[in-house]
Parts: C-alpha cells; sequence; structure tokens
C-alpha cells in the first residue's frame, strides 16, 4: 500500500509541475528587448500574376538601438531591402505569405508575416 501511495504522489507531483511550468511559459517566449512590429502592411493584398505591391514594416527597438530587416516569402520575389520592399507575385494562383524579421544589434528578433492572394485576372479586362 506504501508503494501505491508513493507512485500516487510522483504522479500527482509531475501532473502539478507540467500544470504550473505550462502556466508559467504560455508567455515566456516573449522577449520584452526584441524589437516590437507595430504594423506589417500590403499596399495591395490582392494582385494578378506577376502584379506588384509595397510591403511595409514598421518597427521599433525597445533600447532605441538601430535595426535590420530580412524578408522571406514562399513563392514570388522580393526586390529592395530595408523596412519597405516589393513584392512581385508568383505566375500561379493562391495566397503568399511574406515575412519579415526585425532584428536588432543586440540579437534581438521579432518577425510578422502578411499574406497576399493572386487571383485570376478576368479575361474581358486582358489584351484589348
Amino acid at each position: 500500500m506504501k508503494m501505491h501511495k508513493s507512485i500516487y504522489c510522483l504522479i500527482l507531483l509531475l501532473f502539478t509541475a507540467v500544470i504550473i511550468g505550462g502556466a508559467c511559459s504560455a508567455g515566456g517566449n516573449v522577449n520584452p528587448n526584441a524589437p516590437v512590429i507595430s504594423s506589417l502592411v500590403a499596399e495591395h493584398t490582392t494582385l494578378y500574376p506577376l502584379g506588384n505591391t509595397v510591403i511595409t514594416c514598421s518597427a521599433v527597438s525597445p533600447q532605441g538601438t538601430p535595426l535590420s530587416y530580412k524578408w522571406v516569402c514562399n513563392d514570388g520575389t522580393i526586390i529592395g531591402s530595408g523596412a519597405s520592399v516589393t513584392y512581385e507575385a508568383p505566375r500561379t494562383y493562391g495566397d503568399f505569405h511574406i515575412m519579415a524579421t526585425v532584428d536588432d544589434d543586440l540579437g534581438n528578433t521579432a518577425n510578422k508575416t502578411v499574406t497576399v492572394t493572386v487571383i485570376v485576372r478576368d479575361p474581358s479586362q486582358c489584351c484589348r
């Protein structure tokens, strides 16, 4: 009987640790020193194939340090660098995600994603 009580206590202790650990880490990945991205905006969120839109990332460093910007997309082309770039849509249709990663010179990072949808051009508006 004593063995069952010990196992029960151990299980209860582990369960409590997991619950408390999960509650404490729910916001644990938030770095108060990381850059803050206040907005990531595409001038146009709907494009035709090979269309362009300007994407602008507004960010600040809590420490006032200089920021650098990196851009990636799952398809299409990023043109330019810095806080504002041009995204050229691919030839295919669908939703495409463009992510801005903002770094400060202290090694802190933040990122945000915007989605641009590439749609089929209405044939009545083409080639006349």
